[in-house]
């Protein structure tokens, strides 16, 4: 593939096929630093011998010439310690080229077990299936779709407003609006290169990252919109139902060695000869107990966090260190709304908005943490034209939060003032929508987020760990997801763990530090979304920190609405 070249997907998307810089050999980065320090030692000694010379200007000259190769010979081996260094422990970019590629050496004999079937789940059972002879996937919930949905069983919320009923009642945002940014779509994209033409089944338009409103603490930024065919890195604006019900859909048809089974994992055993690695897990079905045998062992059974809690020591790793957990709570809530556009109603819609209705963001308003404001408000174009209307807050139960379309206008309303108004626009996109009500049929969602936990595996002793598991996703680390992580956060530990796995030979037994190496890693680059998310919580009143932490720490990353001064 052509660095920089344009493709066009089924869906009539273009986009740009991203380029993937790749570890530089150590031999190559030795010759190059001789280079460096070669042309710079030559131009310091040529300088040196001009300096004795009685013409000034012919000396200033190459004094400046001197320092022009100066900041050339720092600037090339600055570029060499990026692409040698940082960016493969820091990024994903030189781990993407591989990710859903054969292995060399052909598949590991034995099956890997995944322990929870969820956007986590899936996405680790995908990449192991390039490494191991089979997958188990053992999901607690039975017949999950691979369909788009079709059918919307309903009920009634206790304020009398409709809401729909969620097959999964695990997943606390199954119909929530997600934004899933370009690692997710770039990992999917190796692993199953027919995810354009699954994703046009399901009614996804794969679409770059543009807002027509955009208030960040107190500051208006401007416009930002992104046609189909630019450059910009694509992102998937989509529910999360619909999305993990294609990347299930991807998996059964074009993973043949992956399998599920529907039950409760209850357990690990421990191997008996090393005793320093698994031999499989213990699994509730609807027949009753049963061991799954298994060469590897990944956790992805989310917030959970099952294995730290009770599984790792039930099995004789542990007990683990109650430091390694950390946990904060932002008592964020929020309430969504979602409408359904017809068809014959897009035309009128679009032609309110500055560049018609175009799948992405619409609407995206931070608070002003310098006013006290506490709440935050998003509307999103989602697929098969659903708009979905967001309003969220710190420190407020979902009852004080606007739910219908004239509680939406009121709120938006009392949320700006002369000084910083909302867009005209704005109102006139909530009056269209509650003219068309009937017809859009809206229904209304009430979320929770709850206590966000991390759990720092990479800092565990040696040999605590089993050698063939690994955790992937919320079961390490629970993000604040109105950022918008998780999914992203799912993938990087995914391409990690699939990183290790090729640099180990497929008759060769795991190391017995594997799973901390693979945390160390995966920390590397997941561990910002953590620190900085917690930052910008820690700047709410409402959020309750961290044991032995305060609302003061962090200070640096709060949104203080200051821009204004600048």
């Amino acid at each position: 593939m052509v660095a920089n070249s344009r493709r066009r997907n089924p869906l009539g998307q273009a986009q740009l096929a991203p380029r993937h810089p790749t570890p530089l050999p150590l031999p190559d980065l030795l010759v190059l630093s001789v280079i460096v320090v070669t042309n710079y030692h030559s131009t310091m000694k040529d300088m040196w011998s001009l300096l004795k010379q009685p013409d000034s200007n012919r000396i200033w000259a190459m004094v400046a010439t001197a320092s022009v190769g100066t900041i050339i010979a720092v600037n090339l081996l600055a570029k060499m310690v990026r692409r040698a260094i940082f960016m493969p422990t820091l990024t994903i970019m030189s781990d993407l080229p591989n990710i859903g590629t054969a292995r060399k050496d052909g598949r590991r004999k034995g099956r890997a077990v995944i322990c929870g079937g969820s956007i986590a789940g899936l996405i680790a059972a995908s990449m192991c299936a390039d490494h191991f002879d089979s997958v188990l996937i053992i999901e607690a919930e039975d017949s999950l779709p691979i369909d788009p949905p079709e059918k919307k069983e309903m009920r009634t919320m206790a304020n009398g407003l409709p809401t729909r009923v969620s097959p999964r009642k695990r997943v606390m945002q199954y119909f929530g609006l997600h934004y899933y940014q370009p690692p997710v779509l770039l990992g999917l994209q190796r692993m199953f290169p027919a995810l354009h033409e699954q994703a046009a089944h399901f009614g996804f338009v794969l679409a770059p990252m543009s807002f027509a409103n955009f208030e960040c603490g107190g500051v208006k930024c401007p416009e930002v919109y992104r046609p189909a065919d630019s450059h910009a890195p694509m992102v998937v604006p989509a529910t999360r139902e619909t999305f993990e019900t294609l990347i299930r859909r991807l998996v059964m048809k074009y993973k043949p060695n992956v399998s599920f089974l529907t039950g409760t994992v209850t357990g690990f055993e421990r191997e008996a000869v090393s005793g320093r690695k698994l031999s499989g897990v213990t699994v509730n079905t609807s027949g009753g107990e049963k061991f799954e045998p298994a060469a590897f062992v990944v956790d992805a059974t989310g917030a959970a966090q099952t294995s730290y809690r009770k599984w790792l020591t039930n099995a004789g790793f542990g007990p683990l260190p109650v430091s390694l957990r950390e946990d904060y709570h932002p008592h964020i809530n929020y309430v969504q709304s979602t409408w359904t556009i017809p068809k014959d109603l897009l035309p009128e819609i679009g032609a309110l908005l500055p560049y018609g209705l175009h799948p992405g963001v619409v609407h995206y308003m931070l608070p002003d943490l310098a006013k006290g404001e506490q709440t935050g408000q998003s509307f999103i174009l989602l697929e098969r034209s659903q708009l979905v209307l967001m309003t969220g807050a710190w420190g407020t139960s979902t009852d004080n939060l606007p739910h219908t379309i004239q509680e939406v206008r009121a709120h938006t309303k009392a949320t700006h003032d002369d000084a910083h108004p909302a867009p005209q626009w704005l109102y006139k996109l909530f009056d269209a929508l509650e003219a068309h009500e009937e017809e859009c049929a809206p229904w209304y969602a009430d979320f929770d987020i709850g206590a966000l936990s991390f759990i720092k595996y990479h800092q565990a002793e040696s040999g605590s760990l089993p050698s063939n598991w690994a955790a992937v996703g919320d079961s390490v680390m629970k993000v604040n997801p109105i950022y918008g992580q998780g999914c992203t956060k799912a993938m990087m530990d995914t391409l990690a763990l699939d990183s290790l796995f090729r640099n180990i030979p497929a008759l060769q037994e795991f190391p017995s530090d594997f799973a901390r190496e693979y945390f160390q890693k995966a920390i590397k680059r997941t561990g910002g979304m953590w620190d900085g998310n917690k930052a910008v919580d820690y700047g709410f009143s409402g959020t309750e920190p961290s044991k032995g932490e305060t609302l003061a720490d962090g200070a640096f990353a709060h949104i203080d609405g200051q821009y204004d001064s600048l």
